[in-house]
């Protein structure tokens, strides 16, 4: 299901977004701390939001040259993405992954806009009890999942941010056939960038054991 479809543009500077499913008032929460105007409209869920330009992530790489964001918009991509995964940790949620088409770019900011993928964090643990959809930038902890129910780290996220990220940067998508990467190739793909601090964020978040995976980008 694309969650994004009821985005509508009022006018030159105002857009209209109904965000589905039954979180969707948390996607709220986070995007009112991202966009300086905001409004919701709880009566029919809605949120109202000033700006200039909106389009989702997808068409926004595909405006750059051989798909390839610029190192410095993919460091501004992390930091706004961060800011709305840490207030979602702080209130006990988080994503398990996320498709491209869960992010709007809002005159340059960068926003998760889906509550698709969102799941509450219980002792800090996300339990899955039923099947549920893959997400395209997904982590080794969703892939390895063989039985139900099961309870996977709410860091997993971090690695699907990693993953964007190589995806954005490189126009490289690291989990082909949900293949799982090693580190030594991790580090040849990102070689480029070695000891940089994208390079170093990658690293972080594509950590082989979720404890250990950070998002910090020093």
């Amino acid at each position: 299901m694309f969650f994004l479809n009821d985005l509508e543009k009022i006018n030159d500077f105002a857009y209209k977004l109904e965000i589905k499913g039954n979180n969707s008032f948390i996607i709220y929460k986070t995007i009112k701390i991202m966009l300086k105007s905001v409004h919701y409209d709880d009566e029919i869920n809605t949120i109202y939001f000033s700006a200039e330009n909106v389009e989702p992530l997808k068409n926004y790489i595909l405006k750059h040259k051989n798909n390839r964001v610029k190192t410095n918009v993919c460091i501004k991509m992390i930091d706004d993405l961060t800011k709305q995964m840490l207030y979602l940790k702080g209130i006990n949620y988080g994503f398990y992954g996320f498709d491209i088409n869960d992010i709007l770019v809002i005159d340059g900011i960068f926003v998760f806009c889906s509550s698709q993928y969102l799941m509450q964090i219980v002792n800090d643990k996300f339990i899955f009890n039923c099947p549920f959809k893959m997400p395209y930038f997904g982590n080794p902890e969703l892939i390895g999942l063989s039985i139900l129910p099961s309870v996977v780290n709410p860091k997993c996220c971090y690695y699907s941010l990693g993953v964007l990220i190589v995806f954005c940067l490189l126009n490289n998508y690291l989990l082909v056939g949900n293949e799982i990467k090693s580190m030594i190739e991790i580090d040849d793909i990102i070689s480029n960038f070695n000891n940089t601090k994208i390079y170093w964020f990658i690293k972080r978040s594509l950590e082989e054991h979720p404890e250990k995976r950070t998002l910090l980008l020093i």
